[in-house]
This record gives structure tokens, C-alpha cells and sequence, in this order.
């Protein structure tokens, strides 16, 4: 997170009065859902210019929208840092480092 250039704290606004007609009242998580899509979409924009993206998920989202002073009702979606990687890399970060490895690929066949 330091050799991070850019940090990028992504909120929902879950209070809002917007699109209260479009799905809000009966499906409210799809305003979270939007979100997640929204930085979906800038992920891959920015792999595709040549820089990195973490998801940073060891933070306190309550501490974090306290520091921040976010308005009530704001929810933490994710906490982004941005930069150009040191390394590419094929194998993800946290495979390299020995915390996670990859499950099988899993073959569909077709009838």
C-alpha cells in the first residue's frame, strides 16, 4: 500500500433518494451491486493502459469512513490502490507469496 501512488476509496451512497424507482425498493443491493460493477469495469481499463489494481480488504470500514468523514449512510465498497506494477507477473501476487493458490480449472463439456 506505501509504493502506491493512487488510493481510491469507493463508497456507496445507500441513503440516496436516486433510483428509488429502478429496482432500490425491492432489490437494495443492487446500488452495491452498481458499485462493484463500476470498479469491475475501471479494473480492466486500467490493465489495459499497463497499470495495476489492488483490492485492498485489511481495513476497518468504519474506522476508514470515520477518518474520512463520509456522510452517514455511506457504505465502504472497496479501498483501491493504483499504480504501475513493479513486475508483471502471469501468477497473482498473493499466489507468488505462498497465501493463496489457484483451484483447477473446471472443463464444461458440451452435449
Amino acid at each position: 500500500m506505501r509504493e502506491a501512488p493512487v488510493h481510491l476509496a469507493v463508497f456507496c451512497d445507500e441513503g440516496t433518494a436516486k433510483g428509488a424507482g429502478l429496482g432500490a425498493q425491492t432489490m437494495a443491493e443492487t446500488r452495491a451491486y452498481s458499485v462493484v460493477g463500476a470498479i469491475t469495469q475501471f479494473w480492466l481499463a486500467a490493465r489495459a493502459e499497463g497499470l495495476g489494481l489492488g483490492w485492498v480488504s485489511i481495513l476497518d470500514p468504519a474506522r476508514l469512513a470515520q477518518d474520512l468523514a463520509v456522510p452517514p449512510g455511506w457504505r465502504l465498497i472497496g479501498y483501491l490502490c493504483l499504480g504501475f506494477p513493479e513486475e508483471d507477473s502471469e501468477t497473482p501476487e498473493l499466489e507468488r507469496a505462498g497465501w493463496e493458490s489457484r483451484a483447477p480449472a473446471l472443463i464444461m463439456e458440451t452435449r
